[in-house]
């Protein structure tokens, strides 16, 4: 399947703006979505969610409200804000890829040349050119459209990550200012030098570190060399609590019963183990040895667009399963609940409970069952995603509903307008951020000089993936 390459250009279209002068946080402070909660372990039909400032602050079916609170009426289903735990965002912005053939691991692709032409080389340009936060902004932008509102794999520490979704390796904006993240994230851990080992070591029991994710194993299941990396994480000290293991598509049963055994999780990407590999995770045996598993797209190249497509997709192979290995539920809770206890970041994120941020997600659907609805929500579903209170992103009605008109930023999705509110990043950062279309703009024109297209921000349905 392949993305139809449109060019940027022609994806994201209007910037709105208006000569309105509205504070920055123009949204209202307090105010109430109703909807169908899903939480995810119970199903509220016509509950209330109450949000205060940047948290939740009540949520059931008859809540008391505060006067003249403004009342939202969603007409759809509420969960907690997805959790991207496995992404390369700033790569999001390149075309689909199709090498034409499997490959044994994921050190065999990184060699031939049809991958740097196609990705590494525009990925090292748009770097070499100042474009980087460009490249994560429109990520970060691709997120939200997917209903994510935290990833991992973000633009290494620089200060124009901060705002928008959460990045939870280098800026969450989930503890106080000065405060340094508990969540690392290591792509090629076993290159770790032994002082960073011994580091990491010392953190956890300091408890300045609470969750590493790491990549690892990640080949075909009859791959030897790929399985080893297993024993060679272990010889590291690294199979221990607070770890996750990303991909482990050449683990075997004993491999998970040991990760169960020290409670480390997996985190799981499908789409991008079938296109590059032929072949996924066991996570039948995986979830039978009683390891906790969350779902994530690894990026859009070989991956899903967002997280929310990345669950569909996961949905419909689930259903290819004799006899199925997750329920609807376990699908939903692998990208909210399940995902944020991998994190260490459960009591803050990932559900909707009193005194949780309010990361939320709303999603309109003819399904009658609220799980279902989001296993079969495409990214024209989503009406709104807010991020710590603050409405990141919806359509139109939504969106106007809670956010001053002034600050939207229009995007066309599928011929359907849809808004960003980009004033969290020029609040943090101090400075005010690209504008979508400036940021559209500047990748259009780079893609152009190598004879590329940017994918479609996510694409239609009907036309090829």
């Amino acid at each position: 399947m392949n993305h139809l390459r449109q060019p940027l250009r022609t994806t994201a279209l209007i910037l709105v703006v208006s000569s309105l002068c509205l504070p920055a946080h123009g949204q209202p402070q307090e105010y109430a979505l109703r909807g169908t909660l899903v939480t995810p372990t119970e199903v509220i039909a016509n509950g209330t969610i109450l949000v205060s400032g940047e948290k939740i602050q009540a949520v059931g079916k008859d809540i008391s409200l505060p006067a003249e609170v403004k009342i939202v009426e969603t007409h759809g289903f509420i969960y907690p804000g997805l959790i991207d735990l496995h992404d390369h965002i700033t790569w999001n912005f390149l075309p689909r890829w199709k090498p034409g053939r499997k490959f044994a691991n994921r050190y065999e692709w990184q060699q031939i040349p049809e991958y740097g032409i196609a990705l590494n080389t525009p990925h090292a340009q748009i770097f070499s050119e100042g474009l980087a936060c460009d490249a994560n902004q429109y990520a970060e932008v691709k997120a939200l459209v997917g209903g994510a509102t935290a990833v991992v794999g973000s633009l290494a520490g620089d200060k124009c990550i901060e705002g928008l979704v959460r990045n939870l390796d280098f800026y969450s904006g989930l503890y106080p200012p000065g405060m340094a993240e508990k969540l690392r994230n290591e792509v090629f851990p076993l290159e770790l030098p032994t002082v960073d080992v011994v580091n990491i070591l010392k953190a956890f029991d300091d408890g300045q570190l609470t969750a590493l994710l790491v990549h690892l194993a990640e080949g075909r299941p009859s791959d030897a060399s790929s399985n080893r990396e297993f024993r060679m994480l272990r010889a590291r000290g690294l199979i221990r609590p607070g770890v996750s293991i990303i991909h482990g598509t050449a683990l075997h049963q004993t491999d998970f019963q040991e990760m169960a055994k020290n409670n480390v999780g997996l985190i799981w990407s499908p789409r991008s183990n079938l296109e590059l590999y032929g072949d996924t995770t066991d996570v039948r045996t995986a979830k039978q040895s009683g390891v906790k598993i969350a779902l994530a797209p690894d990026w859009s190249p070989s991956g899903s667009d967002g997280i929310l497509q990345e669950l569909k997709y996961a949905a419909a192979w689930n259903a290819g399963q004799y006899p199925k290995i997750f329920t609807d539920a376990e699908l939903v809770q692998m990208v909210t609940l399940d995902a944020a206890q991998l994190a260490k970041l459960d009591d803050k994120i990932g559900t909707l409970q009193s005194g949780r941020f309010a990361d939320l997600l709303v999603i309109r659907s003819d399904e009658m069952d609220a799980y279902r609805a989001l296993l079969h929500a495409d990214p024209l579903n989503v009406r709104l995603v807010t991020v710590g209170g603050s409405p990141a992103y919806g359509d139109a009605e939504m969106m106007r509903d809670l956010a001053p008109e002034s600050q939207l930023q229009s995007l066309q999705l599928c011929h359907t307008a849809r808004f960003v509110d980009l004033e969290t990043e020029k609040a943090l950062q101090g400075t005010a951020p690209k504008t979508w279309k400036q940021t559209v703009d500047a990748l259009t024109h780079a893609l152009d000089e190598w004879g590329l297209t940017a994918p479609q921000i996510t694409p239609c349905l009907g036309e090829a993936q």
